[in-house]
Formats: C-alpha cells, structure tokens, sequence
C-alpha cells in the first residue's frame, strides 16, 4: 500500500527538526520530542523517515542546498565581483532576517563532525565558487593567494558566524541583521578578500 503524504505534517516535522536540534542539539533532539512538537505521531515520522539522523540529514543537505542558490544566481549576472559579493551577503542576510531558524540550523549543523555536505553539492557549488574567484581574481579585487576554499570559508563560514553572534547577542529570539550590520559584515569581508 502507497503511503499518503500530509506536506502539511512534513513541514511541521522539517520545522520542529529545526527548531529543537538549534534549542538541544542533535542529541537533545529526539524522533520522539520531534513529533510531539510537530503535533503528529510518531509512527508517522517513522512512516517517512528511517530514523533522527535521516531526516535531520535531508533537511540539512536541503537547507544547505536554498544557500547554495544564492551562489548560483549570480552566476550568469556577470556583475562586478565586489558587487557579487555584496548581493550574496544581502541575500544571506535576508534569508537570516526572514527564516532565522534555517540560519541557525545550518549554523549548529555545520559545526558537527557527524553531519557533511553531500558531496555532488559541494561539487556544485564549488563551480559557482570557482567562476567567483576567477572574476575577483581577473579584476584584481580578489588576492591571487585566496584559493577557492579560502573564498568559500571567507564569504560563507565567517557570514555565518557573524550572523549567528548577531543572534546570540540579541535577547530577542528572532532578532533582526540590520542594514548597519549587513554593511559592516560586507567591510568584514572585503578585508578578508584582499
């Protein structure tokens, strides 16, 4: 028998994955809380999901994934590198402002040795991430040194953890990246770069 799919309780599992692996951790974070917070059985999860660490996994590569289009957006812009740069900040920045949760899950999720980047992902980006390079380089706003995993460290991993700070430092649960910061962090990174 087929199963019958309610994307309305796979978004609440998605979104209850979320919100308790950034609140607990992985660990603190278990199939059992997991469909008690997204008001569904947990047979249910069970019916989709082999277990925690499949789903937390697939939502992982698939939050990963809405960052990537970021990168891939710009490709075909041909717009100057710094310029470049400057959108894909905003654009993280706004992903940050709108869905605060995505953010901080990539955040918690990125820093945990058991979880990795599926590697036709990495792949994928890394082309964008080179073609970005090359342009920077070309137009000599980008050092010659900076290699492609410099240049993706330097613009995603330091955003990143910019803006997780930003969250921490706000005593308010879905704090704001103002366009302040979203300049400063910019700055930051143009640093970085040259």
């Amino acid at each position: 028998m087929a199963r019958i799919t309610d994307k309305n309780k796979i978004e609440r599992l998605k979104q209850s994955t979320m919100k308790l692996v950034v609140e607990n951790g992985f660990g603190g974070a278990s199939a059992a809380l997991i469909s008690k917070d997204a008001g569904v059985a947990a047979g249910y999860f069970y019916m989709h999901y082999k277990g925690k660490y499949e789903m937390v996994n697939a939502i992982f590569q698939e939050v990963y994934q809405e960052f990537i289009i970021l990168f891939e957006e710009l490709e075909p812009d041909n717009a100057p590198f710094l310029e470049s740069i400057e959108t894909i900040i905003h654009r993280f920045v706004k992903l940050a402002n709108t869905e605060p949760i995505k953010v901080k899950f990539l955040y918690v999720l990125s820093n945990d040795y058991s979880f990795a980047i599926d590697p036709t992902i990495r792949e994928n980006n890394f082309q964008v991430i080179k073609k970005l390079k090359e342009r920077g380089q070309k137009s000599n706003c980008l050092d010659p040194r900076i290699t492609e995993d410099d240049l993706y460290l330097i613009l995603f991993i330091n955003s990143l953890q910019y803006i997780n700070q930003r969250f921490k430092k706000s005593h308010n649960k879905e704090a704001i990246i103002s366009e302040l910061e979203e300049k400063h962090l910019f700055y930051l990174i143009t640093k970085f770069l040259k």
